[in-house]
C-alpha cells in the first residue's frame, strides 16, 4: 500500500421538516445544502467516474439527512426552492443587463442552478439513490451517523439508548443505501471509551476522532495520528490531522479566505429592497439570504468588495488544489524519515463547507482528486475501509474521551448556555429505558405509541439543538424545537403507561416526526 490521503465528508442537518406551514425558514437549511452542497458533490463525483478517476471520497450521510433527502414533501418543496431562485435570476438578468460587473455573475449563477435542478430531475429527485449509484461505481465509500445525531457519551448510563442510535442509524443506512455502512462518524466526533463496543456490535469497523482523542491514548500511539489504531473491541480509529484539516477550513490562515472567492455574508436578500426580493423569499417572513452573493472576498480588512469572477476563482481553487497535493507529497516525503509502514493522512471536514460555506470547495475537491489519481505514485486518494484491507495489522490502545467541538471535549453541549436542557434530558433518558424495559413487545397497539415515543427522545437528544444554544445561533428555533421533542415524548409516554391512547395526537406526531420507519424496539435492548 502507498501513502493514503483519507478525505472524510460529514453530511449532516437536523431534522428540520415542517409540514404545517407552506414555508419554513428553517428548512432552508436543507434546500442551500443541496443546491450548494450535495448536488455539487454529485456532479463532481459523476465526473470523476465518467471520465474513469481512480479517485476515492468517504461520505457519512446522518439517517436524518438521509431521512429528509428521500422525503416527498422535501423534494417539492427543494424543487420549487430551484425555481423560485431561478425566476429571482430572470428579475436580476434584467435589473444587472448593464453591469459590466454584475451581469457575468448572474448569468453564471442561471447556468449553473439550471444545470443542476435539470441533474435533480435527471437522477428523480433522489439523492441517496444516486449516492449508492456512486458507491457502486467505485468513487466513494458511504458510511452512517448516530440516529439523530446524539452526544453519545451523554447516554453513557443508558447503553440500550447507544445501541438504539447506533443500530436504527445501521438498519435505515440499509434500506436507503442498499448494503450496509462499514463505517460510522461519532456524532461531534465524541468518543468516550466504552462506545467502541456498541459500534462493534452493529458491524460497524472505523470511526473518526479529533487528534487529541488518539494522542492522549494509553499506550501511546506508536505512529501517531499518522495510522489509525484499534480499540479494545476491535473497531479501528482514524485521527484528524489538524495541519492539513487547518488549510481546508479554516478563513483566516486557510485557502476559503483567499480574495478572489465568493464572499459569502454579501446577499441579495439582504442589500436589494424589500418589496423587489419578498415576492422570491418567505413573504411573511422577514430578510434571508438567497444564495444569490455576486461579490468577492477582495479585503477582509475593511469594507471594500470587487464582483466576483468564478473564470478565477475556479483558477484559484486549481492553485490551491496543487498546493495541498504538493504539501501532502512533502508531508509523506518528511513522514517516510520516521515511519516504517505507510503514512495515513486523514482530514475530515463538515461537507456543507464544501459550496455553502466555501463554494469553490467542490471544484478544489476536484482539481485534487485529479491530481492524485494522475500527478504521483507516493500517495493514493482512499477511504478508511480500503486502509483496513489493505493494512489489516494495528496498534490497540484506550482512546481519550473527546469531541472535535470547541475546546475538545464537552463544553459545548454542556455549558452556561444549554445546561437547563440536561435535567430533560436525564429524565426522558430514564424514562424511555424504563418504558422499554416493561412494556417493549407486549402489545402491538402499545409498541406503537413506543416506537413513536422513541422517536422524539431521539429527537430532542440531537446535539444540534444544544450546540445552537451554546454558539448563539437559532436559539429561538434549537429551544423551540428541544421543548416540543421533550414534552411530545413525555405525552407519549404517559399513553404507554396508561390505557388510554390519544390518536389524533398519535397520528399528528407520525405525520410531522416519522422518521426512521426501520426503527426497531429490539435494537433498543
Amino acid at each position: 500500500m502507498q501513502n493514503a490521503l483519507l478525505i472524510v465528508l460529514h453530511a449532516h442537518l437536523p431534522w428540520v421538516r415542517h409540514p404545517e406551514r407552506p414555508f419554513f425558514l428553517e428548512e432552508h437549511w436543507l434546500f442551500e445544502a443541496v443546491a450548494e452542497t450535495y448536488l455539487p458533490l454529485v456532479e463532481m463525483l459523476r465526473g470523476l467516474a465518467a471520465d474513469r478517476v481512480p479517485a476515492r471520497l468517504t461520505i457519512d450521510v446522518s439517517p436524518t439527512l438521509a431521512a429528509m433527502l428521500e422525503d416527498e414533501l422535501l423534494r417539492d418543496r427543494t424543487e420549487e426552492y430551484f425555481e423560485r431562485l431561478l425566476a429571482l435570476i430572470g428579475r436580476e438578468e434584467e435589473r444587472t443587463a448593464g453591469d459590466p460587473g454584475l451581469a457575468p455573475v448572474v448569468r453564471f449563477y442561471r447556468e449553473r442552478l439550471g444545470r443542476l435542478l435539470a441533474l435533480y430531475r435527471a437522477i428523480d429527485r433522489d439523492v441517496n439513490t444516486e449516492l449508492a449509484r456512486l458507491q457502486d461505481a467505485g468513487v466513494l465509500e458511504l458510511a452512517t451517523c448516530a440516529g439523530t445525531h446524539p452526544l453519545l457519551p451523554l447516554l453513557a448510563d443508558r447503553p440500550e439508548l447507544i445501541r438504539g442510535h447506533v443500530r436504527t442509524a445501521v438498519r435505515e443506512h440499509v434500506r436507503i443505501f442498499g448494503r450496509p455502512p462499514r463505517g460510522i462518524w461519532l456524532p461531534e466526533c465524541a468518543y468516550a471509551p466504552g462506545l467502541d463496543r456498541y459500534l462493534a456490535e452493529a458491524g460497524l469497523r472505523w470511526f473518526v476522532i479529533d487528534a487529541h482523542g488518539l494522542e492522549n491514548a494509553r499506550p501511546r500511539p506508536r505512529w501517531g495520528v499518522h495510522a489509525p489504531v484499534f480499540t479494545e473491541y476491535g473497531v479501528a480509529a482514524f485521527a484528524r490531522d489538524i495541519a492539513p484539516a487547518r488549510q481546508v477550513w479554516s478563513a483566516e490562515v486557510g485557502y476559503p479566505g483567499d480574495p478572489l472567492y465568493r464572499e459569502f455574508y454579501r446577499d441579495v436578500g439582504w442589500d436589494l429592497p424589500w418589496d423587489y426580493v419578498r415576492p422570491f423569499i418567505d413573504p411573511d417572513g422577514g430578510r434571508m439570504f438567497t444564495g444569490l452573493k455576486y461579490y468577492r472576498i477582495t479585503d477582509q480588512a475593511g469594507d471594500r468588495r470587487e464582483p466576483y469572477d468564478p473564470g478565477a476563482a475556479r483558477r484559484r481553487a486549481d492553485d490551491h488544489a496543487g498546493h495541498f497535493f504538493d504539501s501532502r507529497v512533502a508531508q509523506v516525503a518528511e513522514l517516510a524519515r520516521t515511519l516504517d509502514r505507510p503514512a495515513v493522512i486523514t482530514c475530515p471536514y463538515d461537507a456543507e463547507l464544501f459550496g455553502h460555506w466555501w463554494f469553490e470547495g467542490p471544484w478544489f475537491l476536484d482539481f485534487l482528486l485529479r491530481k492524485i489519481a494522475h500527478d504521483t505514485d507516493v500517495i493514493d486518494a482512499m477511504t478508511p475501509s480500503d486502509v483496513l484491507r489493505e493494512l489489516p495489522e494495528h496498534q490497540v490502545v484506550e482512546l481519550e474521551a473527546s469531541t472535535w467541538g470547541a475546546g475538545g471535549y464537552f463544553d459545548v453541549w454542556i455549558g452556561a448556555a444549554n445546561e437547563w436542557c440536561l435535567p430533560h434530558l436525564v429524565g426522558v433518558a430514564e424514562r424511555a429505558a424504563r418504558l422499554l424495559a416493561e412494556h417493549a413487545g407486549r402489545d402491538a397497539d402499545r409498541d406503537r405509541v413506543l416506537r413513536q415515543a422513541l422517536r422524539e427522545a431521539m429527537l430532542a437528544q440531537a446535539s444540534d439543538w444544544t450546540f445552537l444554544m451554546s454558539t448563539g445561533t437559532g436559539v429561538e428555533y434549537a429551544t423551540r424545537r428541544f421543548i416540543e421533542h421533550v414534552q411530545r415524548f413525555n405525552r407519549l409516554a404517559a399513553m404507554v403507561d396508561g390505557d388510554a391512547v390519544d390518536e389524533t395526537f398519535l397520528r399528528l406526531c407520525e405525520q410531522r416526526d416519522g422518521l426512521f420507519p426501520s426503527l426497531r424496539l429490539e435494537d433498543f435492548s
